[in-house]
């Protein structure tokens, strides 16, 4: 995969060479590794296109997520936070610190309460039945006597 992101982003990095401030193509680079699964050199180009863009909330949103694919739960939610300072209401960020909360965190209520907000904020989000399947997923783990492990979500 690594090979096939070089390839597809080869061109976008030469354009980056006149143009190393261009925030939409850092973007763009970053999503060409991210895609790829190589999270930490997408955050980098994520990074680059922030100091360029520092409101841009959906960059600062997948850089949270490359993020927590890394393993780095606490990087995640305080980027999808800032990111919410900016654009409160965003779905995508909403619906993926929800994730973090709760998969990462465990904390169930949090998670619940974000994709609540997520659901009172954006009533005809596209991802509803799914938001709602993880909020009683969510809450049945919450009912689960400690010690027993949750199932992770498929």
């Amino acid at each position: 995969m690594l090979k096939m992101a070089e390839t597809q982003a080869a061109a976008l990095i030469e354009k980056l060479k006149s143009d190393p401030a261009n925030a939409e193509l850092l973007q763009n680079i970053g999503n060409i590794y991210y895609d790829a699964q190589q999270f930490p050199t997408a955050i980098d180009y994520y990074q680059r296109a922030l100091k360029v863009e520092p409101k841009n909330a959906g960059v600062r949103t997948d850089m949270a997520t490359a993020y927590w694919y890394t393993g780095n739960a606490d990087t995640a939610i305080a980027e999808f936070q800032k990111s919410l300072s900016y654009e409160p209401n965003k779905p995508n960020t909403l619906f993926n610190l929800g994730i973090v909360q709760w998969q990462g965190k465990m904390d169930i209520d949090k998670a619940v309460a974000t994709w609540q907000k997520l659901l009172d904020t954006n009533p005809n989000y596209e991802g509803k039945d799914k938001v709602l399947e993880l909020i009683a997923q969510a809450k049945k783990h919450s009912s689960v006597k400690p010690g027993t492990p949750a199932k992770p979500l498929s």
